[in-house]
């Protein structure tokens, strides 16, 4: 999905989602504005993620986001798709 006047950004996988996603980092077009839950939704189409949605935090620039906010981005973001970290 390439954005008109978009902007592009990292995304960068860990764990879970850098497996189902098949990449541990790919380059993405989004608006320079965009809703947490669109964004999610977005990577969880785009990167075969909806076993894990609901799971996922999404951080950009090393800051998670807030579910209830838009995120602003800019040219070079670097938005981290973090799921459920399990240890023992």
């Amino acid at each position: 999905m390439e954005i008109e006047n978009g902007v592009q950004v990292k995304l960068l996988f860990f764990a879970r989602s850098k497996e189902l996603a098949g990449t541990r980092e790919t380059t993405i077009s989004l608006p320079r504005k965009i809703g947490y839950e669109q964004l999610l939704n977005l990577i969880a189409v785009k990167y075969n993620l909806e076993t894990i949605k609901n799971n996922i935090l999404l951080a950009k620039n090393e800051e998670v986001c807030s579910e209830s906010i838009d995120i602003e981005i800019r040219e070079s973001d670097k938005i981290a798709v973090i799921p459920p970290l399990s240890g023992g």
